[in-house]
């Protein structure tokens, strides 16, 4: 319907309308337009981003762990 619209209306489609599937998580619905200065402009399910952009807490724990690591094995080894 959204695809239909915009056509009608003469606006400028970069990439139809398509689904983006996430193994093991949310998939998402993303039409790319063009603005009347050729800038995109990405229009994303709001059910589907707000599934994929829940904050994941115990995975930044792990990462700020081993770049804390990281960072102890750069200076003693300056």
């Amino acid at each position: 319907m959204i695809q239909k619209t915009i056509k009608e209306s003469g606006n400028k489609i970069l990439t139809d309308l398509i689904t983006l599937d996430t193994p093991g998580k949310a998939s998402v619905r993303v039409i790319i337009l063009a603005d009347p200065d050729e800038h995109e402009i990405c229009f994303v399910d709001d059910e589907g981003f707000r599934q994929l952009s829940v904050p994941d807490y115990p995975s930044e724990a792990i990462l700020d762990r081993f770049i804390q690591k990281e960072a102890s094995a750069t200076t003693d080894n300056a």
